[in-house]
């Protein structure tokens, strides 16, 4: 049953039209008038937000808010982006701002390094940090971050670089061998002294001599 139907028939209960007739008919085909023209005005409403909008909405939602397609971005992304507009805006290009726009591209956990650090002078400068995603970073990855954050960043500030970094996990195998040497010097010691155990066998023999003189 239709929105208006059911308020004129069950809400207001006319007894003029509770019985079928030309006045109750009547009534129905004003209600059902009446419900397509709720219906465009729900209509017309869901295209003021980018949220309900139609597909062919987003573009002129996105030129709006300045937002440009990258031409790798899809759809849901485009639309989501153009969702977002507002709280991106208030995110700005900072600390903050950076590595959730740029998780919205697929680059999660990314982090902004400040040159400042290495010399005072390139205090504008400032580097991305980011893992290596599982399905790895191709030169138009390289191409496409550059591209979120020329979009993204403050007008003063410049992006000096883009840093990687990946963990592998892998097993590592230690061995060793222990080798001592050991030097050993022998001294002769002056021998004093010297037994021998066994049997001594001796022998000899008594001679005389005996001389007589005449």
């Amino acid at each position: 049953m239709s929105v208006f139907k059911e308020y004129f028939f069950d809400i207001l209960r006319w007894p003029l039209i509770a019985k079928p007739g030309p006045l109750a008919m009547l009534v129905e085909a004003l209600a059902r008038s009446l419900d397509d023209v709720r219906e465009d005005i729900i209509w017309l409403r869901d295209q003021f937000n980018p949220w309900t909008s139609e597909t062919q909405m987003i573009p002129p939602h996105a030129l709006s808010r300045g937002i440009v397609r990258h031409e790798s971005e899809t759809d849901q992304q485009y639309q989501e982006r153009c969702i977002r507009a507002f709280a991106w805006h208030q995110y700005g290009g900072g600390q903050v701002g950076m590595p959730n726009i740029l998780a919205h591209f697929g680059y999660p956990q990314a982090q902004m390094l400040n040159v400042r650090a290495e010399d005072i002078a390139r205090w504008a400068e400032f580097r991305v940090r980011l893992p290596i995603p599982k399905t790895g970073l191709r030169t138009n990855d390289y191409q496409r971050i550059g591209w979120i954050v020329g979009e993204t960043k403050p007008a003063r500030s410049v992006l000096a670089g883009i840093v990687v970094n990946s963990q592998s996990p892998t097993t590592v195998y230690v061995a060793g061998t222990t080798y001592t040497s050991m030097r050993v010097r022998l001294g002769l010691e002056r021998v004093t002294a010297m037994r021998f155990l066994g049997v001594v066998c001796g022998g000899g023999y008594t001679h005389t001599v005996v001389h007589i003189r005449l």
